[in-house]
């Protein structure tokens, strides 16, 4: 674990806890030694006494530390963090744009410092809707555009200037829940429920993330199962084919050939992918432009087919999952997920089905948006996808040597979800007897 996610996991305890708590507590917690704490305590207090403005301060008793806030400035922002006020934006949105209104001027490579991931697409998003604007250069080398908030936002959240904003720390107004690791988010939950430290001892070191693999050709109900995992395992679920599918379409909008690996290449020069991912489902974005409702046309399947083919298009992707899987517990599905993306997994499945039941089921999908496309159309696009899916140069489509192979022929949901549960408890059941 690095220095800034202890940091940000030591912040949250210590937020949760509210009253002082020992050293040795927050050692065990964090799965540190008592050397690294102290480390660790004496970068956030210098932080605090550097950041003035956060109006919050480091507090020692003894052998317990909390965190304090100044008595003038004890009332939250409520202009800002009021939920009402948050309008229809998107938790990462909503993001973004207080950590630009908190710090403007601010350039995007600051906003990544803040939040730990890329957020350009969200700040074009936010330019666009009028919210950010950008106001001059940086005058170092590359000239790094200036983003401030505009008059449109101060009007929206009734400010006449950000320096109306109270000072306060954006890490404070977290909420506990929005921790995406459930180990995290089981332990502050438990300082906040003041359970018995007794009671916890035994299970409170930082465990790595759940990353489970689904990989399957098109169509075996990779997606579906994935999402239902994830919804019964409280995690994140990643469509890696929609990546391909975005990319795809964008490659067909711009009269490129998605095979060709020249135009693509230049082409992903100047392509900003980006994914929002929430319980409620996987916003796909390119270029700062919602991509999510369209690319699940036949066109676009085999678009997304011939440019995932591409070494160029795949190594584009495969980053951006492997950072995703690296900071979080996730549910992916693809192609190549458990062999190529992310060998080691804690969990692999190989979902399949015969041709004309994958092609029956992505016919009835077109159906009920309203497409009339023929079935034989369908079965035939599937067959070819296929084909190009297993005999790609680079991953091609395969069950890897540890997966576990689902067919979904015949069977329903239900069944097809107890089942593999059972393997991702076993599996970790497993996992756990060997660290032991």
């Amino acid at each position: 674990m690095s220095d800034v996610e202890a940091m940000a996991l030591l912040e949250a305890f210590l937020f949760a806890a509210g009253d002082p708590i020992e050293r040795h507590k927050l050692a065990e917690l964090l799965d540190v030694s008592s050397e690294r704490l102290d480390m660790l305590l004496d970068q956030l207090k210098r932080r605090y006494q550097i950041d003035v403005l956060s109006g919050l301060r480091l507090s020692e008793i003894n052998d317990k530390v909390a965190l304090a806030t100044k008595v003038e400035l004890g009332e939250s922002l409520a202009l800002l963090f009021e939920p009402t006020n948050r309008q229809d934006l998107s938790q990462a949105s909503y993001e973004v744009l207080a950590v630009i209104a908190y710090s403007e001027p601010v350039t995007r490579s600051e906003i990544e410092m803040v939040r730990g991931v890329n957020s350009d697409s969200i700040v074009s998003r936010l330019i666009e809707r009028g919210l950010v604007e950008q106001r001059g250069h940086l005058d170092v080398p590359g000239r790094p555009g200036l983003l401030y908030v505009s008059e449109q936002f101060l009007a929206d959240f009734g400010l006449k200037s950000t320096q109306d904003l109270e000072a306060v720390d954006l890490l404070m107004y977290d909420e506990a829940s929005e921790y995406e690791d459930e180990e995290t988010e089981r332990k502050v939950g438990l300082i906040a429920a003041e359970t018995d430290s007794a009671d916890v001892k035994d299970d409170e070191s930082v465990q790595d993330p759940l990353v489970i693999a689904i990989d399957g050709p098109s169509g075996a109900g990779k997606s579906t199962l994935a999402k239902e995992l994830a919804s019964r395992l409280s995690i994140l679920f990643v469509d890696t084919g929609a990546m391909y599918r975005a990319l795809g379409l964008k490659a067909l909008r711009l009269g490129l050939e998605p095979s060709n690996e020249l135009e693509i290449e230049q082409m992903l020069t100047d392509t900003d992918l980006d994914v929002e991912l929430s319980p409620e489902g996987q916003r796909t974005y390119v270029d700062g432009v919602d991509y999510t409702d369209d690319i699940r046309t036949p066109e676009v399947s085999l678009a997304a087919s011939a440019i995932s083919a591409l070494s160029v298009c795949r190594h584009y992707c495969v980053e951006l999952q492997r950072e995703l899987a690296a900071r979080q517990s996730l549910i992916l599905d693809g192609r190549d997920i458990g062999t190529y993306v992310l060998p080691n997994a804690t969990v692999k499945f190989f979902i399949t089905a015969s041709p004309e039941v994958r092609a029956r089921r992505r016919y009835e999908e077109m159906q009920a948006k309203g497409d009339n496309g023929v079935y034989e159309d369908v079965l035939q696009e599937m067959i070819q996808r296929d084909h190009n899916d297993s005999n790609r140069a680079l991953a091609p489509t395969k069950q890897a040597e540890d997966a576990i192979l689902i067919d979904t022929d015949g069977r329903s949901i239900a069944e097809l979800i107890e089942e593999m549960l059972a393997v991702i408890e076993q599996k970790i059941n497993d996992n756990n007897d060997d660290t032991e």
